[in-house]
C-alpha cells in the first residue's frame, strides 16, 4: 500500500497515467470494444433552462468544458510565476522565451512547407508547435540526478511559454464567426471579473458564477470556450485581504484534478486512433509527415537553434552547470506534443476522418519517439558538444 501511495504522489505518475489511458484508448478503438468506446464518446449530455439549451456529446464536453479548467491552471501558474516566481527576472527567462519561439516557428514552417499546396491541410500548421509538460517532466524525473536542477527549471519555464503561445494561437487562428451579442456578454463578464479583482474578492463562488457565464458566452460567440479559463485566471487575486495566499492555494486544489482526472480523460477520449484498415498512403500523407517531422525534428532543432543564437548574441545564458550536450537532450524532449497537439488537431480539422486518423497517429508516434530518443540520449550522453 505504501509503494502505491509513493507511486501516485511521484512526479512521474501523471506521465505514466497519460500513457496508460492512451494505450487503453487504442485498445478499445481497435478491438471488440470499439462499438462501446464510440458509444461512450458520443453520449449526449444536455443542460436546459427555459428556452436556453446546450447539448453536446461527451467528447465535446471534455474538449470544450473540462479543458477550460486545464487552461485555468496554466493561467494561474503563469500569473504566479510572473508576479512571484521564476519569471520575475527577464534575464532568467530570456532563454526559455527564445527557445519557445523557436519551438513554435520551425515546426510550423516545416508543416507549412510540406502542405503548402493543400489549403485544408494547412489549417493544421499549429499542431506540431506544442509541448506536453506532463510527459516531458516525467521523463526528466525518471533520469534523476543526471539532469541538473537548472535544466529542469528551463524545461518548466519553456513549457509555460509554450502553453501561452498555444493559447494565443488558438485565440487568433482557431475561432469561428463571431456573435456580437455573445461578445458583449463576454465583455461584461470580463468587467465583472475586473471589479472582483479590484475589490480583492476571494470568495470562489463569485468567480465560478462569472466564469461559467463567460464560458457559455464564449461558446456562443465563436471564440473557443476553453480560453475562458485563461481569462478568469488573470483576475484571480494573488492574496486574500489578510495576505493569505489565494491564487497558489486555488492552483494547488485544482491541479490534482487536472493531472489525475481531466488530462487522462482527455487522452482516453482523443487518442483512440482506429488503426484497422489504415494504409501506408495515409500514414505517409503530407499532413502526417508535416506533423511527425514538425514535432520530432522541428521542435528540437527550433528550440536548440533559437536558444543557441540568443546565447551567442548575449541575450541569454546557458543554465548553470549544463553542457550543450545535456541541453540538446532537453530540446529533443520538447517534441512530445500529445495533449495540446491533439487538442489543436481537433480544432484544425472539422472532418475528423479527413485523413483517416493518420494525423492523430502521427502525433502519438512523434511524441513517443521524442520521449524514447531523449531518454536514451540523456541517459548515456557523457561528453559536451562544443559549439
Amino acid at each position: 500500500m505504501t509503494k502505491i501511495k509513493e507511486l501516485i504522489h511521484s512526479e512521474t505518475f501523471p506521465g505514466v497515467l497519460l500513457i496508460f489511458f492512451t494505450l487503453l484508448a487504442l485498445f478499445c478503438q481497435n478491438t471488440f470494444l470499439s462499438v462501446i468506446y464510440e458509444h461512450f464518446l458520443h453520449i449526449e449530455i444536455s443542460f436546459e433552462a427555459n428556452d436556453f439549451r446546450i447539448s453536446k456529446s461527451l467528447v465535446h464536453w471534455i474538449n470544450d468544458g473540462l479543458i477550460a479548467i486545464f487552461f485555468l491552471c496554466i493561467g494561474l501558474e503563469l500569473k504566479y510565476e510572473v508576479l512571484r516566481g521564476q519569471l520575475r527576472n527577464i534575464r532568467s527567462v530570456s532563454l526559455p522565451i527564445f527557445g519557445a519561439l523557436g519551438g513554435m516557428i520551425v515546426p510550423a514552417l516545416i508543416f507549412t512547407a510540406i502542405n503548402i499546396e493543400d489549403n485544408y491541410a494547412l489549417k493544421g500548421w499549429a499542431i506540431p508547435t506544442a509541448t506536453d509538460i506532463a510527459f516531458a517532466v516525467g521523463i526528466v524525473i525518471l533520469l534523476g540526478s543526471k539532469i541538473p536542477s537548472s535544466l529542469k527549471l528551463f524545461l518548466l519555464s519553456l513549457a509555460i511559454f509554450d502553453d501561452l503561445g498555444a493559447i494565443v494561437i488558438i485565440a487568433l487562428f482557431y475561432t469561428s464567426e463571431l456573435s456580437l451579442a455573445a461578445g458583449i456578454v463576454c465583455v461584461l463578464c470580463i468587467g465583472a471579473l475586473c471589479l472582483l479583482n479590484y475589490l480583492r474578492v476571494s470568495k470562489l463562488p463569485f468567480y465560478f458564477i462569472v466564469g461559467v457565464i463567460l464560458w457559455i458566452a464564449m461558446l456562443e460567440s465563436g471564440v473557443h470556450a476553453t480560453l475562458s479559463g485563461v481569462i478568469v485566471s488573470l483576475f484571480i487575486p494573488l492574496e486574500r485581504k489578510n495576505e493569505e495566499p489565494f491564487l497558489k492555494a486555488l492552483y494547488a486544489d485544482l491541479n490534482p484534478w487536472v493531472i489525475y482526472f481531466i488530462l487522462p480523460l482527455f487522452a482516453f477520449t482523443n487518442a483512440g486512433v482506429d488503426l484497422r484498415g489504415m494504409d501506408l498512403n495515409s500514414l505517409f500523407s503530407s499532413v502526417s509527415l508535416g506533423i511527425f517531422l514538425g514535432l520530432f525534428i522541428g521542435k528540437q532543432c527550433g528550440v536548440f537553434l533559437f536558444s543557441w543564437l540568443s546565447i551567442k548574441l548575449r541575450l541569454a545564458h546557458l543554465p548553470h552547470n549544463v553542457s550543450y550536450a545535456q541541453f540538446y537532450g532537453i530540446c529533443i524532449l520538447t517534441g512530445i506534443g500529445f495533449t495540446m497537439s491533439l487538442f489543436i488537431d481537433g480544432l484544425a480539422y472539422s472532418d475528423l476522418d479527413a485523413f483517416g486518423q493518420a494525423d492523430k497517429l502521427a502525433i502519438l508516434l512523434a511524441s513517443f519517439m521524442s520521449a524514447i530518443v531523449a531518454y536514451v540520449y540523456l541517459k548515456f550522453i557523457k561528453t559536451e558538444i562544443k559549439v
